[in-house]
């Protein structure tokens, strides 16, 4: 408690933040340069190890689209969706997701839109655009 004090009454501008994120819009600058720094060079590190693993060319578009995504919502400020916060809260705080499953849009665009409602309402499928479709857990 006293260290929450100190921190709000510090005229010191720190760049760590305190996670879990719940919405991002109110960060500062410094903030939010440390956030996109942290998580690109996580995200980079796993990416460069599903290449040298030889993973599935569909793990590694999603990471760099998810990627792609979260920063672009970080730089100008979108608000985020409630999925996009859990990924990004766990890949900070280094922990590895649980599962999380991902229907990419090239691969469900032959889909009837049956297919994609029951995904969504049944399965527990997030719509995130510019990525697809994700469920963590």
């Amino acid at each position: 408690m006293i260290k929450f004090f100190k921190r709000l009454f510090s005229k010191e501008k720190t760049n760590q933040v305190t996670l879990p994120l719940k919405e991002t819009r109110s960060l500062s600058k410094v903030e939010i340069e440390y956030i996109i720094s942290e998580f690109t060079d996580k995200q980079n590190k796993l990416v460069e190890d599903m290449k040298i693993n030889s993973v599935n060319n569909a793990d590694i578009e999603f990471n760099e689209l998810i990627t792609n995504r979260i920063t672009n919502n970080l730089k100008y400020r979108i608000p985020f969706l409630e999925i996009e916060l859990i990924y990004l809260n766990n890949v900070l705080r280094g922990k590895k997701v649980k599962s999380i499953k991902y229907k990419l849009f090239h691969q469900i665009r032959d889909t009837e839109t049956t297919e994609i409602t029951d995904m969504v309402i049944n399965q527990g499928y997030s719509f995130v655009p510019s990525v697809g479709y994700l469920k963590i857990g």
